[in-house]
């Protein structure tokens, strides 16, 4: 996990045509989310259940508890920034093809912003009132029982409602293709210069300065792939965490951490799915892996 996402941004830092492609932005942004998973998240969570309990300090477990959870956020509204743009691209292309580099990384900075402001308000106030009220020594978990009231404000904030968004934008997406007819394509459409009139026609030839995409290009499939692993991946926790909302006892633990494994998952299929799915990722890695 921890080396395919490393993989990812060598391959994003070495290759100048990934930079100059938008919407690689948004693929670095996650997979820096999934190497501070892999990096710190997992190995905690590994060897808390090989002890068969917490072997560090409460300080130690704040902080774990703090990331592992927080990343968790940072991928999803990262995932429903992208569903948006996609949303934008399809629904109004002429307007979304003005954007050149400097507009959208102006608009990648605040859009950022605005997801770290949306962690801290929706994660900072459960996890204070948790480790200031039920921290122990030798456990180290945020629990629902302990914590009802703010059971269903995470659920919904943090993963009900952004998944409703991105299933939202991507039926949209799918309608305006099928509506269109217009077929995946994997042309990166050159947006207008600043010496070019918005309306007027661009050249087919390369150029200096790209939008992420046609409004339906391939990358609109690599990010149904993305959307799917994460709801794949992420689903079975969340009705578990859901379902120990009303019934903290009917949930096995086994069960639970085996949901928990599993969600860890999506951080290892995030940099498969851009090599198999991106001609431009797939040069890069063979390049960095045979050098």
């Amino acid at each position: 996990t921890l080396f395919g996402n490393i993989l990812v941004l060598l391959a994003f830092a070495s290759d100048r045509k990934l930079g100059k492609i938008n919407f690689n932005l948004y693929i670095v942004n996650l997979a820096i989310t999934d190497v501070c998973v892999s990096a710190i998240a997992m190995p905690f969570f590994a060897l808390d259940l090989y002890r068969g309990g917490w072997p560090f300090d409460q300080v130690t477990c704040a902080l774990w508890i703090f990331i592992d959870w927080g990343m968790t956020f940072m991928s999803i509204f990262t995932l429903v920034a992208i569903s948006v743009d996609r949303y934008w691209a399809a629904c109004w292309p002429n307007s979304y093809r003005k954007l050149n580099v400097t507009k959208f990384r102006t608009l990648l900075n605040f859009v950022y912003m605005c997801t770290r402001l949306c962690v801290i308000l929706i994660w900072v106030p459960p996890w204070l009132k948790d480790r200031l009220t039920y921290s122990e020594p030798g456990t180290c978990v945020w629990s629902t029982d302990n914590n009802r009231e703010y059971v269903l404000f995470v659920a919904i904030a943090g993963y009900h409602g952004p998944s409703f968004i991105m299933i939202f934008c991507y039926v949209k997406v799918y309608r305006v293709t099928q509506k269109s007819g217009t077929k995946f394509v994997s042309k990166i459409t050159p947006v207008a210069g600043p010496s070019q009139p918005a309306g007027s026609s661009v050249a087919s030839q390369p150029s200096t300065q790209h939008s992420a995409g046609t409004s339906i290009t391939h990358t609109d499939a690599l990010l149904s792939y993305i959307l799917i692993a994460y709801l794949v991946t992420w689903s079975p926790f969340h009705i578990a965490f859901d379902m120990e909302y009303f019934n903290p006892k009917l949930i096995p633990f086994e069960w639970y951490c085996a949901t928990y494994l599993l969600a860890y998952c999506n951080s290892m299929l995030n940099p498969m799915l851009y090599a198999t799915s991106s001609h431009d990722f797939r040069t890069a890695f063979k390049r960095i892996l045979t050098c």
